[in-house]
């Protein structure tokens, strides 16, 4: 992920002229190099709210991880199109999750929005207000310097060029490609390669998708060489079918355009 570029981009993003509260803040998160995409995360002792920011370069999800005080009270379960209100009044769908962890039974939500602008809006937040008609409003306490943003904004650029997609291009896009439903919900159990799976196998399949004009998927295949082809060929089987809405030219015609997703492997307990 250009580990030397991404060290040296988030050293001069949290060296420019800002506040003592805002550097403190910044300072305050550090990189998962666990995934293979780019991902912040705070880290240190926190009596509210820990947030794992995730990109996927070449994507328009945002995916939050966001770790609660024990004791709040959440409903658990997986909630399709919950809204997500940022406090500055900003309003996005997004698919969550609320579970418990296991080793301080601290509530986890999980946060997955596919709108393009969410992370933008994210940039400077310092609570989120997640409510669906199964669970109860809840307001959740986050702190997202807009440095953390931008140092984000500069892994993706740089991790897209290593995958051989030209990042002023497909940001100069008028609309990149989105899902026209719910992608991550094609798969389930079944979908996990055997021979991974009985060798106890977990990876983390990024895979480019090349999407035609008519919202059809041309052309799939991963990005990262150093993962076993089972699940390159189980995400792919999957991924083909999917149905998008095609990226547009700067004049709104739809032209073809690559999406990429992380998509995980995991054994559950």
């Amino acid at each position: 992920m250009g580990g030397a570029v991404i060290a040296t981009a988030l050293a001069s993003v949290l060296s420019a002229q800002a506040s003592a509260a805002e550097t403190a803040k910044a300072e305050a998160w550090e990189w998962d190099s666990k995934v293979p995409i780019c991902t912040l995360k705070q880290h240190g002792p926190f009596e509210e709210a820990t947030v794992t920011i995730e990109r996927t370069p070449g994507g328009e999800e945002t995916e939050l991880e966001i770790t609660l005080p024990a004791g709040t009270r959440l409903v658990k379960g997986h909630f399709l199109d919950a809204s997500i209100q940022t406090d500055s009044g900003h309003t996005f769908v997004a698919d969550i999750s609320v579970w418990t962890r296991r080793e301080d039974r601290k509530p986890q939500l999980y946060v997955d929005s596919p709108d393009p602008a969410f992370i933008e809006y994210l940039a400077g937040a310092n609570s989120l207000e997640v409510s669906h008609p199964k669970m109860k409003t809840v307001s959740v306490p986050i702190h997202v310097p807009a440095k953390i943003v931008a140092t984000l904004r500069e892994c993706e650029d740089t991790t897209m060029r290593e995958w051989g997609i030209d990042p002023l291009a497909w940001r100069s896009l008028q609309s990149r490609p989105l899902p026209a439903e719910h992608v991550r919900e094609r798969f389930n159990n079944l979908d996990y390669p055997a021979d991974a799976l009985a060798a106890n196998v977990e990876a983390d399949a990024v895979v480019r998708l090349d999407v035609a004009p008519n919202g059809s998927v041309t052309n799939c295949g991963m990005v990262d060489a150093g993962v076993p082809k089972s699940f390159e060929v189980a995400s792919c089987k999957v991924l083909k079918g999917a149905k998008f809405k095609p990226a547009t030219d700067a004049g709104g015609k739809p032209i073809s355009a690559p999406i990429v997703y992380d998509v995980r492997f995991r054994i559950g307990s």
